[in-house]
């Protein structure tokens, strides 16, 4: 008698179980399929997922910034791991399928994401002129849910705060806009003290005739904190400019800010012309996992103001950037630098002597 009521306990326990994780399975996949309103910063409303686990990125500028907030969402990303990038990507996302970019090379490859199922496509970055347009056709094309965060240098804390609330990561959302926030409020309240700005110019190209115009969205670090001098006609790629060593010279800047591609012999004529190459005030932009001052034009940009700031004010800004470095590395990459990184990352961003 004893053994047939505890067999039949035991059976009502099981049924108990079994019903249990039929419920909390069904909860999971009823939060999965309710969708909510959601209005992007190119003012579309968007029908999406309350519950997002899956998350395709738009290019490049949309995979920095959501790997900093999400990284274990993100089912794929937009192009192949760049060497100078894989010390500080997990093992868990190196081999992501490849979905190509709506921008850049225009790459985007249609089959790929829907091989990965998404339940939203992300877009982080500029807003472009077209951009309503563009994410419209994407989503009718694809039949998933794509939404447009604008990031700008003095609005990415609110990018940040969206992506928390709409991912499900509101602490790290805020973690993140926080830094960014504070980070530009350091640099706006430096640059307005600073009342006698150096004349700069940021050249890229192998050759280092590839101006960043002022104004335009890759120049924002260089526009707020020191007298940009590129001033140009359209960008003839991207936001760069080709200009002659004529202009340069013409131009003659007191600082020069090099991309790290660019391979010209400052000891040499003409170049030894410029002021900035007779003062020694060459800097060359790190570029490790990405380019500090905006190539791409994402996060790594936060890395770049205080750079910068740190190099043209050293007093004045105050910053360590030691300390810098292994708080933004942490933050966006999840990466823990000690020191003998951080002055590894540093070496040679003086080209002069």
């Amino acid at each position: 008698m004893f053994v047939k009521k505890r067999n039949f306990l035991l059976i009502v326990l099981l049924l108990l179980l079994v019903l249990l994780v039929g419920c909390g399975q069904e909860t999971k996949e009823n939060s999965a399929s309710e969708t909510y309103s959601f209005t992007d910063s190119a003012g579309r409303t968007v029908e999406i997922p309350k519950q997002i686990d899956r998350i395709a990125p738009s290019g490049g500028l949309a995979q920095m910034a959501l790997f900093a907030i999400a990284p274990d969402k993100l089912v794929g990303v937009s192009g192949q791991w760049k060497d100078t990038v894989l010390p500080y990507v997990g093992d868990q996302y190196r081999d992501l399928p490849i979905l190509g970019q709506f921008y850049g090379m225009k790459n985007f490859n249609k089959e790929a994401v829907l091989s990965v199922n998404p339940q939203v496509i992300i877009d982080v970055g500029e807003k472009k002129a077209t951009i309503v347009e563009d994410m419209d056709q994407i989503q009718a094309s694809l039949g998933i849910p794509v939404i447009f965060i604008e990031a700008r240098l003095d609005n990415t804390d609110e990018a940040y705060r969206t992506l928390g609330k709409i991912l499900g990561r509101e602490a790290e959302g805020n973690a993140l806009a926080d830094y960014c926030q504070a980070t530009y409020t350091r640099s706006k309240e430096l640059a307005a003290k600073i009342q006698n700005k150096p004349s700069l110019l940021y050249l890229g190209g192998a050759q280092g005739n590839m101006a960043v115009a002022r104004g335009s969205f890759h120049a924002q670090i260089v526009d707020l904190l020191a007298d940009n001098v590129a001033v140009t006609t359209e960008p003839t790629e991207g936001s760069m400019s080709q200009v002659s060593m004529e202009q340069i010279l013409a131009w003659n800047p007191e600082v020069l800010v090099i991309a790290a591609e660019t391979e010209a012999d400052f000891s040499a004529l003409p170049w030894r012309e410029l002021r900035a190459v007779q003062s020694q005030r060459v800097l060359r932009v790190p570029s490790k996992p990405y380019d500090w001052m905006g190539r791409p034009p994402s996060v790594n940009r936060f890395m770049g103001l205080s750079w910068l700031a740190a190099r043209l004010y050293p007093e004045e800004s105050g910053i360590n950037l030691h300390e810098e470095m292994k708080m933004y590395y942490r933050l966006f990459y999840h990466y823990e630098l000690d020191d003998v990184e951080c002055a590894a990352l540093l070496a040679g961003d003086r080209v002069l002597p």
